[in-house]
C-alpha cells in the first residue's frame, strides 16, 4: 500500500476533468443553440457554415437592393406616366389648333396652355428623384443624377487612356512569341474599339469578341514560367488582369451595354444619359456567371423638353399645329417605349427577389443543419455527462480516503 502517489485518485481526477469538460461543452451548445461555437468543435463544419453565412448576409442585401431598384423605377415610371398624360393633352390642343375654324387669336390662347404644359414637363423631369438623385433628366446636373455616365465622349476617353497606358509600358514579351503576338493583337483591337465608339455598334461588338479571344490566349499562359523574373511575372499578370477587365466590362450583356448607350447618344446627339447598376447578387466577380450574375444594368435616355424636341414647338399657326401633332405622336410612342422598358425591368426584379428569397432560406436551412444544436441529442449527452461528473466526484472522494487505511497498519 502506497500513500505518496494516489494513482487511483489521479485516474479518477482525470476522468472527472474529461466528464466536466464534456458537460461544459454540452452546456455551451445548449445555451447558445449552436453545435459549433469555435473551430475546434468542427473545423470543416465551421468553414462551410461561415461561407454560407457570408452568402446569406449577401443575399439579404441583394434582395434589399432589388427592392430599392423597384422603388426607384416605379418613381421614374410614375413621372413618365404624368408626362405622357400632359403630352396627350398637348396633342389634343394641337389637333384643335389645326382646325381652320379657329382664328389666330384662339390659337394663341391654345398655345398659352401648350407652352405651360411644356414647362410642367420640364418641372416634372427635374423634380422626379429617388433619394435625392434625379431619375429622368441628367443633362441638367449629372453629378446628382441616378447613375449618370457623363458626356458621349467619355467611353472613348477611357478606352484611349487604357490603350495609351498599356502601350507606354513598351512590353514585347519577346521570349514567348505566342504571348507577344496576343498582346500586340490586344492593343490593336483596343484601338479598333476606340475608333468605333461613335461608329457602327456591330464593329465594336466584333472588336470586343476579338479582344476577349486575345485575353483568353494570354490567360492561357498563367501562371508565367518559372524562368521569368519576378518583375516580368508581376507585370504580365497585371497586364492580363487589366485587359481582361476591359474586355469583360464591355462584353456581355451586349443589350443595354455602355457601348450601345454611347452609340445611341452620339447618333441622337445626346449630351448625357443614364446607365446605373443594381447589385442583385451576393458576390461580384466570383461564382457561376461572374460579374453579370450579380449585377443588372438599367439604361434609358435622358428626358426633358429639349431632348424630346418640345422646347421649340408651338401651335400658334395651323402649320405649326399639324407639325406638333406628328411630333407628339412620335414622342408619346417613344416615352411609352421607355415606360414599357421600365416595366420589364420591374418584372425582372420581382422574379429576382423571389429567387433570392428562395436561395436565402434554403442556404439558411443548410447552414442551420451544420451549425445549430440538435437539442434532443445534446440534452441526452448533457444528462449523461452530468451523471458521470457526479459519479466521478463521488469516486474521487472515495479514492482520496483509501490511503487512510494505511493508518490501521500503523495503529496495530
Amino acid at each position: 500500500m502506497k500513500i505518496n502517489h494516489n494513482v487511483n485518485a489521479m485516474i479518477t481526477q482525470h476522468a472527472l476533468y474529461q466528464n466536466n469538460t464534456a458537460m461544459g461543452k454540452s452546456l455551451e451548445k445548449l445555451s447558445t443553440g449552436l453545435r459549433i461555437n469555435r473551430a475546434q468543435d468542427d473545423a470543416a463544419g465551421l468553414a462551410m457554415s461561415e461561407q454560407m453565412r457570408t452568402q446569406i448576409r449577401g443575399l439579404g442585401k441583394a434582395k434589399q437592393n432589388s427592392q430599392d431598384g423597384i422603388a426607384a423605377l416605379q418613381i421614374a415610371e410614375g413621372g413618365l406616366a404624368e408626362i405622357t398624360n400632359i403630352m396627350q393633352r398637348q396633342r389634343e390642343l394641337a389637333i384643335q389648333s389645326a382646325n381652320d375654324t379657329l382664328t389666330s387669336t384662339e390659337r394663341k390662347y391654345l398655345d398659352l396652355e401648350f407652352q405651360e404644359l411644356t414647362k410642367e414637363i420640364a418641372r416634372i423631369a427635374k423634380t422626379t428623384d429617388y433619394n435625392g438623385k434625379n431619375m429622368l433628366n441628367w443633362s441638367e446636373d449629372p453629378n446628382l443624377s441616378f447613375g449618370a455616365v457623363g458626356d458621349k465622349y467619355q467611353l472613348e476617353r477611357e478606352l484611349r487612356y487604357e490603350h495609351d497606358r498599356l502601350a507606354a509600358l513598351g512590353i514585347t514579351f519577346s521570349g514567348n512569341a505566342a504571348v507577344g503576338q496576343a498582346y500586340d493583337d490586344a492593343l490593336a483591337t483596343l484601338q479598333t474599339m476606340i475608333d468605333n465608339v461613335d461608329g457602327d455598334p456591330d464593329a465594336i461588338r466584333d472588336a470586343i469578341d476579338e479582344l476577349r479571344g486575345h485575353v483568353n490566349t494570354l490567360k492561357g499562359h498563367l501562371p508565367p514560367p518559372d524562368d521569368w523574373s519576378v518583375k516580368d511575372k508581376l507585370l504580365f499578370e497585371q497586364v492580363v488582369e487589366r485587359l481582361d477587365m476591359i474586355a469583360n466590362s464591355n462584353a456581355k450583356p451586349i443589350t443595354d451595354s455602355l457601348v450601345e448607350l454611347y452609340h445611341n447618344m452620339v447618333k441622337n446627339d445626346m449630351t448625357s444619359a443614364a446607365s446605373y447598376t443594381l447589385h442583385i447578387g451576393p458576390n461580384y466577380s466570383t461564382g457561376v456567371g461572374g460579374i453579370y450574375s450579380n449585377q443588372m444594368t438599367i439604361t434609358y435616355i435622358s428626358l426633358n423638353p429639349g431632348s424630346i424636341g418640345l422646347s421649340t414647338k408651338n401651335i400658334k399657326f395651323q402649320n405649326n399645329a399639324t407639325e406638333a401633332i406628328d411630333h407628339l405622336t412620335k414622342v408619346i410612342k417613344s416615352v411609352s417605349g421607355v415606360r414599357a422598358k421600365m416595366g420589364t425591368y420591374i418584372n425582372r426584379l420581382e422574379y429576382t427577389i423571389n429567387n433570392i428569397a428562395s436561395l436565402e432560406y434554403n442556404t439558411q436551412d443548410a447552414e442551420s443543419r451544420i451549425r445549430d444544436t440538435d437539442f434532443a441529442k445534446e440534452t441526452t449527452s448533457f444528462t449523461r455527462n452530468q451523471i458521470l461528473v457526479q459519479s466521478a466526484t463521488s469516486m474521487l472522494a472515495q479514492a482520496n480516503t483509501l490511503p487512510q487505511t494505511a493508518l490501521t497498519l500503523i495503529n496495530s
